[in-house]
C-alpha cells in the first residue's frame, strides 16, 4: 500500500468506478431481461392507453440504461478528478455511481404503496375479490 508524502501528488483510487462497474455490470442482465419483457405492459386490451403501464415500462426499460450510463459516467468523473488533482472521494462521483438506485427506489415505494392499499381495502392478499367465490 502507498503512502502519500507531504508535498506529493497523490493518484486517487477508482474505488467508487470499481465498485459501481461491479454492482452495475452484475444487475445489467437482470435488468436486461426485465427490459425485454417490458412489452407485456400492454398485453392487456386498452393498456395502451394506460399512463401507468408506460410509466413503468420506461421505469423498467431505464434500469440497464442508467446501469450502464453509470458505469462510464463513473469512470469518465474518476478521470475527470484524476486530471484535477483531487485524491479523494467527492459527492459527485458517488451521486453519478448512484443513478440506477433511482428506478429501484420507485419500484420499492410502488410496491409498499400497493401492499398499503391491499392492506386497507379489506380484500384477502394474493387473490383478488373477483376469483373467491363466497
Amino acid at each position: 500500500m502507498s503512502r502519500s508524502r507531504p508535498g506529493r501528488f497523490s493518484v486517487p483510487r477508482p474505488v467508487v468506478p470499481l465498485v459501481a462497474t461491479f454492482v452495475w455490470g452484475v444487475l445489467i442482465f437482470p435488468g436486461l431481461l426485465g427490459a425485454a419483457l417490458s412489452p407485456m405492459f400492454f398485453d392487456a386490451p386498452g393498456s395502451e392507453s394506460n399512463p401507468a403501464a408506460w410509466t413503468n415500462a420506461l421505469i423498467v426499460i431505464s434500469f440497464p440504461v442508467l446501469c450502464g450510463a453509470s458505469i462510464a459516467a463513473s469512470w469518465l468523473t474518476w478521470s475527470w478528478l484524476k486530471r484535477r488533482g483531487r485524491a479523494r472521494v467527492t459527492s459527485a462521483a458517488v451521486v453519478v455511481a448512484c443513478v440506477p438506485l433511482l428506478p429501484i427506489a420507485y419500484f420499492g415505494a410502488a410496491m409498499i404503496a400497493e401492499t398499503a392499499g391491499v392492506l386497507t381495502s379489506g380484500q384477502p392478499m394474493g387473490l383478488h375479490s373477483t376469483i373467491i367465490r363466497h
